[in-house]
């Protein structure tokens, strides 16, 4: 089968496994380090979680790096990618070490969430890292199928670690000193991390090419220019712009449905069913779609244009949120969960592939570091509004309804704008090349991509690119 036989070839290239080990052990050390931040902030006997805390929590955490978030695109586009992977996780198994002390400490304050905000804030250097690096050591031919393996086995990779983590504390009294021992647990996986990270050679993940640093004055300034430019750029390719457009409004759906779950389960579902091992469930059942999304997407995608597949998806989100949502009933949830982690992941497989296939490497850590400021600023944005509508015990049915229209308005709004881009609607699945493509009607410039190399195996691009575009083949 063409999906096998992709699969079978990306697995067969030694720099794609090497990129693929650094996701897998990186994102599982994730999960133990999310498990234990969860079970010390959300689900600690003593301390109470409300619609604004939680709002607060999530702000504090994720909003600070919005803004910082974009200056890591600078740095991956002018560094060894492959450094920043085992820098960050040095830095990473550092920042577990503080944290064990922190909650044996029983610290909830500016400390403990400053701790918190640096791990998560260095993982978004790892996960630029990882998406920029990928059309380095695959085809353009086979980024469907690559983001489809590497993107969900990553979530999945993330799902174990949370389920070792939360194993581990369920198998003590869960207190402060059994969460202090899931985030030493997460150090050890970081430093796996590193290990595996410094094993690449060093410019394995690009960039191409590689801009010297200068002054700090004048490097701050570059780096300002050059997000100005990289916004620039992503908004003059119009299949990137609109495909983000949609997925950041769907991210916003997302926020609000992931406060109320989580208040649901602290607190209304409160018996069988209900507590951190129902949101378990849920979050479970939302891996088990992911990984059927890994699957189907790329088969589906050689059949339709990936905007029909983006649409159809989202729409389709919108109805399963409010259909099983409405009832407030706990199985309903988790099926809700199996079906709404489908619709994210089939999205993002979709979108992550037309970023980078409309991007080149000369942009692509600027791309993916502005992608997730979107994702971030949406997500918070929609956590502070559901901190206002939604009661503490989680049940709010206009939650419910204005995150499905959410959904359902970012699939049919993306459907009526590339029906008017022929760009969009090109049909460019697994083991095609992107030769016949059109050019984007709204870019000034080429919008092609790295040229594919052969088709039987991963290759590098076949020349570098420069911040203007195609540069000759070395």
């Amino acid at each position: 089968m063409a999906w096998t036989g992709n699969l079978r070839a990306l697995l067969g290239g030694r720099a794609f496994r090497q990129l693929y080990a650094c996701r897998l052990t990186s994102q599982a050390a994730d999960g133990v380090f999310q498990a234990s931040l969860v079970s010390y902030v959300l689900f600690s006997p003593e301390r109470a979680t409300s619609a604004g805390a939680l709002a607060a929590s999530l702000a504090v955490v994720v909003l600070p790096f919005s803004v910082i978030g974009p200056f890591a695109g600078i740095v991956l586009d002018r560094v060894s990618r492959q450094r920043v992977l085992v820098v960050s996780s040095v830095v990473r198994t550092l920042l577990m070490i503080v944290l064990v002390g922190l909650i044996l400490g029983g610290r909830t304050g500016a400390d403990f969430y400053a701790t918190a905000l640096a791990s998560v804030s260095v993982n978004r250097f790892v996960l630029a890292a990882l998406s920029a690096g990928l059309p380095m050591v695959v085809n353009v031919d086979r980024l469907v199928t690559a983001n489809a393996l590497s993107v969900t086995s990553g979530t999945v990779a993330t799902l174990v670690g949370a389920g070792v983590g939360s194993g581990l504390r369920g198998l003590t009294d869960g207190d402060d000193r059994a969460v202090a021992l899931v985030a030493g647990l997460a150090a050890l996986a970081y430093i796996v991390a590193a290990v595996t990270a410094a094993r690449p050679a060093r410019l394995a993940f690009g960039p191409v090419e590689t801009m010297p640093w200068q002054g700090a004055w004048s490097q701050a300034r570059h780096v300002v220019a050059d997000m100005v430019d990289g916004v620039r750029y992503l908004w003059n390719h119009g299949p990137a712009r609109r495909a983000l457009a949609a997925l950041t409004t769907s991210r916003a759906a997302y926020g609000l449905v992931l406060v109320m779950t989580v208040l649901l389960y602290r607190n209304h579902f409160t018996g069988p069913g209900g507590g951190l091992a129902g949101l378990a469930a849920v979050v479970a059942a939302s891996g088990a779609g992911t990984i059927l999304a890994a699957v189907v997407t790329p088969r589906v995608t050689r059949r339709m244009p990936k905007a029909t597949w983006i649409a159809i998806v989202l729409g389709a989100g919108g109805v399963v949120e409010v259909v099983l949502g409405l009832p407030y009933l706990s199985p309903l949830y988790v099926a809700a969960g199996l079906l709404l982690g489908f619709s994210a992941q089939a999205s993002k497989i979709c979108v992550d592939t037309i970023v980078q296939e409309e991007t080149h490497d000369a942009y692509r850590g600027r791309a993916f570091s502005l992608y997730d400021l979107l994702f971030n600023v949406a997500f918070v944005a929609a956590a502070a509004v559901a901190a206002v509508v939604v009661p503490e015990d989680g049940r709010s049915s206009p939650t419910i309804i204005a995150a499905g229209i959410g959904y359902s308005l970012a699939g049919l709004l993306y459907y009526r704008a590339a029906m008017r881009h022929p760009e969009d609607r090109v049909i460019r699945g697994v083991g095609e090349s992107r030769a016949d493509t059109p050019a984007s009607s709204d870019a000034p410039g080429p919008t092609m991509g790295p040229s594919p190399g052969p088709t039987s195996g991963p290759s590098r691009p076949a020349g570098p690119v420069s911040a203007t575009g195609p540069g000759p083949a070395r």
